[in-house]
C-alpha cells in the first residue's frame, strides 16, 4: 500500500508540499505588498469591472465574485476566451490578469480592450503583460513568479480583492485576509505532510478516493468557485479526471444521470463541500443529494469550511482541495507539479500552421 507520509520521492512532489504548506505566508507575504504599492487605478466606482483570465487567475475573480455577491455594487464578469462581449465598453474597468504574463487569451483581451478605449489593470509575475502595461502606462500589481500558477492562486486572490476596495466596491478586505492567515495555518496543522494518515482527514479521504471518480458538489451561491477549484486542482496536481456541478441547478438535471445502472456509479465518490452561509434550501438539496447518489452505490464524503468570516472560510476549503490533490498525487504515483499535455497542446498551437 502506498505511503502517505513524508519523505516523498521527487523533487517536483516536494516543490508543491512546500508551495501547499506556505498559503498562509502566501497570504501575508500578499498583504505586505499591497500595502507597500497599494492600487491606484485608472478609474473610480466603474459601473462595472469584467476580468480576462483563465485558470488560477480566473479562478481568484470567481472567487471574489462569489464572496462578495451580496454587496458588488454592479457586474463583475469573468470571461475566459479571447474577445470581451459587447458590453465591455464605456465606464467598465478590465483587469488582465495572467500569472506568466504569457497567457494568449488574456494578452488578446489587453489588446481589445485598449481599442475600446477601456482603462485597463493588470495582475502577472511579468512576461509580455508587464512589458505591456510598462509600454502603456498601465497600472499594475506584481507578484513573485516562479511558480505554477495554480499555486499562485492567493496572492491574485488578495491582489484582486484590494482592488475591488479600491474603486470604492467594498470595504477593506484586510481583515478578512488576516483571519484567514490564521485559519490557513492552523489548517496546515491539521493537514499537512507530518500529520500521520490516522489522524489528517485529507489523507484519509485521499485513500477513500483513490481509483474513483470524484464528483464535486456544492452551493452555487458561495461555493462554486471552490468547487471549480477543488476540480481543477484533481485534475493538474493528481492527473485525475474530476466533475463538479452546483446545486440547485444540479438536482433540475444531473440528478437523472445517475438514475441508470452501471459500474460507473460504484465506481464513483461524491465529495459534497458546506458552508454554514449555505441557504436553507440549497443545503436541504445537497443533503436530498449525497442520500439519493449513495442509494445508488455512490460512496459519499463531505467536508465543511473553517473559521468565522466569509474569506476564511473559502480559504480553508480551497486548503483542503490543494491538500487532497496533493495526496492523491502521491497515491497515482505522479508528481504533482508538471502538466505535460497543457506544455504539449501550447506547443502544438504554437508550431506553424497549426
Amino acid at each position: 500500500m502506498t505511503s502517505l507520509e513524508p519523505p516523498y520521492g521527487g523533487a517536483d512532489a516536494g516543490d508543491m508540499l512546500v508551495r501547499i504548506e506556505a498559503l498562509s505566508a502566501h497570504v501575508t507575504g500578499a498583504l505586505d505588498r499591497m500595502a507597500a504599492r497599494p492600487w491606484r487605478p485608472p478609474v473610480t466606482a466603474p459601473g462595472l469591472v469584467a476580468v480576462g483570465a483563465l485558470g488560477g487567475s480566473a479562478i481568484a475573480a470567481d472567487l471574489t465574485a462569489a464572496l462578495f455577491a451580496d454587496r458588488l455594487p454592479h457586474p463583475l464578469l469573468v470571461v475566459r476566451d479571447y474577445r470581451w462581449p459587447a458590453c465591455v465598453a464605456g465606464d467598465a474597468l478590465a483587469v488582465l490578469s495572467s500569472y506568466s504574463g504569457e497567457t494568449e487569451e488574456t494578452l488578446s483581451l489587453y489588446r481589445e480592450a485598449g481599442e475600446r478605449g477601456v482603462a485597463r489593470v493588470a495582475m502577472t509575475s511579468g512576461g509580455t503583460l508587464a512589458a505591456w502595461c510598462g509600454r502603456d502606462g498601465v497600472p499594475l500589481t506584481t507578484y513573485p513568479g516562479g511558480s505554477p500558477p495554480r499555486a499562485a492562486l492567493f496572492p491574485s486572490w488578495v491582489a484582486f480583492s484590494a482592488l475591488l476596495h479600491a474603486i470604492g466596491w467594498f470595504e477593506d478586505p484586510t481583515p478578512g485576509w488576516r483571519e484567514a492567515a490564521e485559519v490557513l495555518a492552523a489548517g496546515a496543522r491539521r493537514l499537512g505532510a507530518d500529520v500521520p494518515e490516522p489522524a489528517n482527514p485529507a489523507k484519509r479521504l485521499a485513500r477513500a478516493l483513490h481509483g474513483r471518480l470524484v464528483f464535486v458538489y456544492a452551493a452555487s451561491e458561495r461555493i462554486g468557485p471552490v468547487a471549480t477549484r477543488v476540480r481543477n486542482q484533481l485534475n493538474e496536481n493528481a492527473k485525475l479526471l474530476g466533475h463538479s456541478a452546483l446545486a440547485p441547478e444540479l438536482t433540475h438535471n444531473e440528478i437523472v444521470g445517475w438514475e441508470r445502472p452501471g459500474p460507473v456509479r460504484s465506481m464513483a465518490s461524491v465529495l459534497v463541500l458546506r458552508d454554514r452561509e449555505d441557504r436553507p434550501e440549497t443545503t436541504r438539496r445537497l443533503t436530498l443529494t449525497a442520500e439519493y447518489v449513495a442509494a445508488q452505490g455512490a460512496a459519499v464524503h463531505e467536508w465543511s469550511s473553517s473559521g468565522e468570516g466569509r474569506l476564511a472560510r473559502l480559504a480553508s476549503l480551497v486548503q483542503f482541495g490543494d491538500y487532497l490533490s496533493f495526496y492523491l498525487a502521491l497515491l497515482n504515483g505522479v508528481d504533482p507539479t508538471p502538466i505535460a499535455s497543457i506544455d504539449a497542446f501550447k506547443r502544438r498551437l504554437a508550431a506553424p500552421g497549426a
